[in-house]
């Protein structure tokens, strides 16, 4: 009777999310990040955080600003590189991959 209640359990619940490997998503903001042109009027190290869907191919589905940095070009400079660095890189294991990804970036990393 337990064994049949575990299983029940196991029917029900979600299996865990895959881990985000922290080098692959490392790789694809420096890819990002080298393209971005940040604005000469731009003050302090204001965040923007971004959406980002990919395909499998690594090809940007669709870039959103969940966060903007409270200045408007940089976060549009941003965006620009984003889209600009499409196909974004792929990771070294097939299972690494991420669909969605929520990367944030700061004019000064």
């Amino acid at each position: 009777q337990a064994r049949e209640r575990q299983d029940a359990i196991k029917q029900f619940t979600r299996p865990a999310a895959p881990s985000v490997d922290a080098d692959y998503v490392d790789r694809i903001r420096t890819t990002i990040r080298r393209r971005v042109v940040v604005p000469s009027d731009i003050k302090g190290n204001p965040e923007a955080i971004f959406y980002v869907i990919q395909l499998p191919t690594g090809d940007v589905f669709s870039a959103e600003l969940k966060k903007s940095s409270g200045h408007k070009a940089y976060d549009e400079a941003v965006e620009r590189a984003i889209l600009g660095s499409s196909p974004l890189p792929k990771p070294d294991r097939p299972e690494q991959f991420q669909r969605e990804l929520q990367l944030k970036f700061r004019p000064q990393e």
